[in-house]
């Protein structure tokens, strides 16, 4: 998602240095030249950025979230020592006398970068390719209410009962404190080999942001509070213009009067890795389908014999999406791909792996455009095949996507023009101070007003046990009045003196 910004900004004159795992291609530079774009490539032979999940070592249950942090602390790790420490080329940067006028970096699963800020002295902003996590939130002085809001790893449930109020918090609080005293020390310690020790905490530079651009939109993932400079740009991968399909490929979609499934599990899946009994029972329903199935495999050769299925290596999803006689989008819920769908109206049915992929799916359940499989359930065919007939026989699927399409397509501006506006804005320097949150000045307790319930807490108890003191020595001393004061006291007391 990021890139299509990085070669506009390239093409509006900017001068833009890239330093990622995905440079321009030689048919891109070719077909679309940009001169004042500069990458600096760190992908080598031994670290892999795409087709990295064995479906093998995928276990999903109440440890879900656990395993997404190990692995995102992994990752963490091996980009930061790959770019800081290992690339000649980043090392060479940070020693010169490069200047410039504004930075954008990728806020995920580290905070290492956020040292190219402090290095050359430029404002910045961060850009989340999904929902936003919980950690980068805080970092923001966003808010972030674990009552009402969904965390990025607790899935989704709406509305929320008091279970799912309790785990999501419980989810939060994980999060936050495993980012805060795992993640940050290590990165803290990888940051201040490149750049020296003098390098300030990577908290302090993370709660610098000038504003942050996130992959979402409420059309999707439901409205939350935001400050101002927290914006979405959901959809900012993706273009306007549909382009003609290949030769092949258009002509298997248009004589598919009967409706085609289109199949992607993503870039970063190995589906050659899927358990044997899982993989049978999604080729055992999809060749017995009566549609036609595009379906994007490693290879242009899939290791089964169906009479129905197209398979390819690489596909022009967005394009294919929007074929009139595609009808389902059978994925894994990774934002760009379900994106694109939701752009293009095609209902879903979704096999969430990881991550975000949870959320992102029965976010658009709710909207009534998907159906969503458990991964554990996978080999058994009848939820597949149930899911499948659902979305090709109910016209309500069809109908709720295109609704969420219109809604998702109708804004003010482009995401990719929003986007610009505000890289732009931050770079002529006139943000300043002046969008940071002051919540970001206060301590934890003072910003969730913890010291003034407290102080409330503490008063209230006082006068409640003064009222209680005062009332009860009134009730004690008019139940003594009332005791002396009956009828016949009086007479019994002289008997009694005159006995004694």
């Amino acid at each position: 998602m990021f890139q299509p910004l990085l070669e506009e900004l390239a093409r509006r004159g900017h001068r833009v240095t890239v330093i990622s795992y995905f440079p321009r291609s030689e048919s891109a530079k070719a077909k679309k030249p940009l001169p004042t774009y500069k990458d600096i490539n760190l992908r080598t032979p031994d670290v892999d950025v795409v087709n990295v999940i064995d479906l093998k070592l995928v276990k999903h249950g109440f440890y879900s979230a656990f395993l997404d942090l190990i692995m995102l602390q992994r990752f963490a790790t091996t980009s930061c020592e790959t770019a800081l420490l290992r690339n000649a080329a980043v090392a060479e940067l940070i020693r010169s006398n490069e200047t410039f006028d504004v930075m954008i970096t990728e806020s995920f699963n580290t905070d290492c970068f956020l040292s190219f800020a402090y290095r050359f002295n430029v404002p910045y902003l961060t850009m989340s390719s999904h929902q936003t996590m919980p950690w980068v939130n805080g970092n923001m002085g966003n808010v972030d209410n674990p009552s009402y809001i969904m965390t990025i790893f607790s899935g989704y449930d709406e509305p929320m009962n008091f279970y799912s109020r309790m785990s999501n918090t419980l989810a939060w609080l994980l999060c936050n404190m495993a980012y805060e005293y795992w993640y940050r020390p290590i990165d803290q310690a990888v940051a201040d080999k490149a750049f020296g020790l003098d390098l300030p905490k990577l908290r302090t530079l993370a709660e610098q942001s000038q504003a942050l651009l996130v992959n979402t939109h409420a059309s999707i993932h439901g409205n939350r509070p935001q400050l101002s400079n927290v914006v979405e740009v959901g959809g900012l991968h993706i273009s306007p213009k549909i382009n003609p399909l290949p030769k092949d490929i258009a002509e298997f979609l248009d004589n598919a009067h009967e409706g085609v499934l289109y199949f992607s599990l993503g870039s970063m899946i190995k589906l050659t890795t899927m358990p044997k009994e899982k993989m049978n029972a999604i080729v055992n329903v999809i060749s017995s389908l009566p549609h036609k199935v595009l379906w994007k495999w490693e290879s242009d050769r899939l290791p089964y014999k169906m009479n129905n299925v197209m398979a390819k290596k690489w596909l022009p999803q967005f394009d294919v999406l929007n074929h009139p006689n595609v009808k389902c989008y059978f994925g894994h819920g990774g934002l760009l791909g379900l994106s694109e769908a939701v752009y293009a109206g095609v209902p879903m049915v979704l096999l969430p792996m990881y991550g975000d992929q949870f959320h992102n799916s029965y976010s658009v359940k709710a909207r009534g455009v998907a159906e969503v499989l458990a991964y554990n359930d996978l080999q058994d065919e009848q939820f597949l095949r149930r899911a499948l007939n659902e979305i090709f026989n109910n016209a309500s699927y069809r109908e709720n996507a295109r609704k969420l399409a219109r809604a998702y397509r109708d804004r003010p501006s482009s995401p990719l023009e929003t986007a610009v506006w505000w890289t732009e804005y931050i770079a002529r320097g006139n943000s300043g101070s002046y969008l940071r949150s002051k919540g970001m000045d206060l301590p934890w307790y003072q910003r969730h007003l913890i010291d003034v319930v407290l102080v409330l807490i503490i008063v209230s108890a006082v006068l409640i046990y003064i009222l209680f003191r005062f009332f009860l020595i009134k009730l004690l001393l008019s139940l003594l009045r009332a005791v002396k004061g009956k009828p016949g006291s009086e007479a019994k007391d002289k008997d009694k003196r005159k006995e004694d």
